[in-house]
């Protein structure tokens, strides 16, 4: 059984690091050996699939649609988010 978590538009601002997401997996420093050899290390084939499409959406909320008034998240994915932002960051 999946748990499942729903944040609304304030939540989703504060608490999910999306801006990072969309302006580090735009820069040039994304499209590198090493950072490909990093998340090879950090994450798994299958949450390298979801980061790609985690991307998709951090992209649609800072440039181009915005924010939902609210999303419904397993706790898997929130952490993902995480994740994601710290070891971009890292880069």
């Amino acid at each position: 059984m999946k748990l499942y978590i729903s944040l609304n538009h304030d939540e989703i601002q504060e608490q999910i690091p999306y801006a990072v997401v969309a302006e580090t997996m735009s820069r040039s420093v994304w499209n590198t050996s090493k950072r490909k050899r990093l998340m090879k290390q950090y994450f798994t084939e299958s949450e390298i699939e979801a980061i790609y499409r985690l991307h998709r959406q951090a992209y649609s909320w800072y440039l181009v649609k915005g924010v939902p008034d609210e999303v419904k998240m397993t706790l898997n994915t929130y952490e993902l988010w995480h994740r994601l932002a710290s070891f971009c960051c890292m880069l």
